[in-house]
């Protein structure tokens, strides 16, 4: 086994062979995400080589946090089918061929099944432990947008067809300008806020938002009930060869926009489809077995997401620990200060 730094013409081609992993691609393992965590973080491009397997591309993202060390991220990754695969990524980082941190944050993109499957996972392998869910596409929802349009429309659940009628006289706008992002603010915020959900700074959202727009990946849907109406739905919708994104997405609480939301997202998935999105992740959901949980914090978006697609799991985020007494530390005095200090800037936010 071996864990190697990029080659240049491996670092020329990375997005291509992100796209080739054994566990499919990701966005968050790209060129572009790496430039939009900088220079908070700095990246670093490594291949898993395992003899009879195919290389894990791997981005991880490096964070120097004076007395303790280094931090490494892997986002979304790596990028591997399954759990034995996984396993021998993590021996790679033990080796210490390319850096020793102190931590290492990984979120490997094993299929699961129930909880047990993250519980063995994390069980297997030493200094391995369980942390809440970072990124929140962990547990999603993905509409698979290669049938024709009438087949799609056919496995959704009723109730999302029924909205789709509903709305079926809703003026539906792809934007870009000054005014959407101002739009879109207000709408996810105020949803947000009606669902007593924590969401960060206006500032680190609407950066989030420029530089994929700025990358050419995103753009915003906005929905008005009718002509000449004032928009009252929206979402901001990232999308890169073949996967698109329901990133953030907000409505008013009127009766004009009941069942908006639905038709925000059947044209943004048509718009996708059109560009050779195969695959539209709805991005966080409960865990499949939680469902049901009224106590999750996503359960308010359970009903509306699964009326297109039903949930997919995946093992999750989980820490490795490679200096025992370093990460004590960090644990009880260094965590809370460094978190402390990145809020102040949006760019240097923890993860």
């Amino acid at each position: 086994m071996t864990l190697r730094e990029a080659t240049p013409t491996e670092l020329a081609a990375w997005d291509d062979l992100v796209w080739a992993n054994p566990g499919g691609p990701d966005l968050y393992q790209l060129d572009s995400y790496a430039r939009f965590k900088a220079p908070a973080w700095r990246a670093r491009r490594l291949v898993h080589e395992h003899e009879g397997l195919p290389p894990v591309h791997a981005l991880y993202l490096v964070r120097r946090l004076p007395p303790f060390g280094e931090l490494w991220y892997c986002p979304m990754g790596p990028r591997v089918p399954d759990a034995d695969h996984a396993r021998r990524c993590v021996e790679d980082l033990r080796t210490g061929e390319v850096g020793r941190p102190f931590l290492v944050v990984l979120e490997p993109s094993v299929p699961a099944t129930g909880p047990q499957d993250r519980e063995r996972l994390i069980a297997s392998i030493p200094g391995m432990r369980s942390v809440p869910d970072l990124q929140q596409g962990q547990h999603t929802v993905v509409v698979d947008l290669r049938p024709s349009e009438e087949e799609i429309l056919a496995g959704f659940r009723q109730r999302a067809r029924r909205h789709l009628r509903k709305t079926a006289e809703a003026v539906v706008e792809h934007r870009t300008d000054a005014e959407a992002f101002a739009i879109m603010w207000d709408l996810f915020s105020h949803t947000m806020e009606r669902a007593g959900v924590d969401f960060r700074s206006r500032e680190y959202h609407q950066g989030i938002w420029r530089d994929y727009i700025d990358a050419g990946m995103g753009h915003f849907v906005l929905a008005r009930p009718r002509p000449g109406g004032e928009v009252e739905a929206g979402a901001f919708v990232v999308h890169h060869r073949e996967l698109g994104y329901y990133k953030d997405g907000g409505s008013l609480r009127t009766q004009d926009s009941n069942g908006l939301q639905y038709r925000v997202q059947w044209e943004a998935m048509r718009w996708c489809r059109e560009r050779g999105v195969t695959d539209y992740d709805m991005y966080s959901t409960p865990p499949s077995w939680l469902a049901d949980d009224p106590g999750h914090k996503a359960h308010p978006l359970v009903q509306f997401k699964t009326a297109f697609a039903p949930i997919v799991d995946h093992v999750g985020t989980m820490q490795l620990v490679l200096r025992p007494r370093v990460v004590r530390a960090w644990d009880l005095v260094g965590m809370p200060v460094h978190r402390r200090l990145a809020e102040r800037t949006p760019a240097g936010m923890f993860f």
